[in-house]
């Protein structure tokens, strides 16, 4: 008995993630299909496409996997890895996607992408999980539990108060 772990839904259908480490799409219209991931997902993010529809996704893993997925092949497109600890937010760092922001489980902040320097890149570390990241202006949002701290994007501590 396989068990829903994480769940998106979008205009055109539904994303689920599975304890098995699959990736299944039921779109409103059409036949559902699945992928298989190396590891199981712990956070899922939708990019909007050209069309502006979701047409890919990106999985975060367990073991510090991100996934690139189409959802029309429903292939993995691209994989990076940012370590071994689990994948807890991610956020686009702009509007086309092709870069993301990655937090973990033990703190380090990455960005990934094909653009990005050697693909990944480790911008700094935090003191504790980012459970939430986000890209307002100049500066990262960056939530800690009950803890929001508003960093630049070498970790220091921005000007800005909130």
């Amino acid at each position: 008995m396989r068990t829903v772990i994480r769940s998106m839904l979008t205009a055109d259908g539904v994303v689920v993630a599975m304890d098995d480490a699959a990736i299944v799409w039921k779109p409103r219209d059409g036949k559902q299909r699945r992928v298989r991931l190396e590891a199981r997902a712990s956070v899922l993010l939708g990019l909007v496409g050209p069309l502006g529809v979701v047409d890919k996704i990106v999985v975060g893993d367990v073991y510090g996997g991100i996934n690139f997925i189409s959802l029309s092949t429903m292939e993995v497109i691209d994989r990076y890895v940012v370590g071994t600890s689990k994948v807890r937010s991610l956020c686009a760092s702009s509007i086309s996607g092709e870069s993301i922001l990655v937090g973990c489980e033990n703190g380090g902040v990455f960005m990934v992408g094909a653009n990005v320097p050697n693909r990944v890149l480790n911008l700094f570390d935090l003191d504790g999980p980012a459970s939430a990241l986000k890209i307002i202006g100049q500066d990262l949002h960056i939530q800690q539990g009950w803890e929001k701290k508003i960093v630049a994007w070498d970790g220091q501590k921005s000007l800005l108060v909130a």
